[in-house]
């Protein structure tokens, strides 16, 4: 059994859905290295949260909740949603990857959206839905968010001092 380890978070496998069939069909992982399918995060060795699907590359991960109806979709909280995406975050950080996202595939959806600060997508766009990461390093969140600060209350050249900061720190990681 793969078990990784993410401290303090371990993430293992789970027993398979067999609802799950159409969004393991649908998926796209033509831009990826590897799949984990049905993971349980448990941190201090109790379960916190179930991914249906994580995905990596060199630098990213992809964590991924399926919801099989609508009603399902609907009854997940958005203060869950958020709570699942801050997890990811902190696994991937924790796991030394760059970038990640948190996306939600729901069945008989008829239009992405998003909930929760997460994209939610319809299962029929998941093939060829291309991922967007979000950073994992905390620095460069505050530094966007200084950016946009300054940049809203017109101070141009100090918008334009935080961005080569951001860029000397990202070619620095690299």
């Amino acid at each position: 059994m793969i078990e990784l380890r993410s401290e303090p978070y371990v993430l293992r496998p789970r027993p398979i859905q067999e609802t799950e069939t159409d969004f393991r069909v649908n998926l796209n992982i033509g831009w990826c290295r590897g799949v984990l399918f049905n993971v349980v995060a448990l941190k201090n060795a109790v379960a916190s949260v179930e991914y249906d699907a994580i995905l990596w590359d060199d630098a990213s991960l992809m964590f991924m909740e399926y919801k099989d109806s609508v009603a399902a979709y609907k009854s997940l909280s958005t203060r869950r949603i958020q709570q699942v995406s801050s997890l990811a975050k902190n696994i991937a950080r924790g796991l030394d990857y760059k970038n990640y996202t948190f996306l939600v595939v729901v069945k008989d959806l008829t239009e992405p959206t998003t909930r929760g600060g997460a994209t939610v997508i319809p299962l029929y766009l998941l093939g060829s839905y291309e991922p967007v990461f979000d950073s994992t390093i905390e620095e460069l969140d505050f530094l966007d968010n200084l950016i946009g600060k300054y940049s809203r209350s017109g101070n141009g050249e100090t918008t334009k001092e935080l961005e080569k900061l951001k860029t000397i720190i990202e070619s620095g990681l690299s």
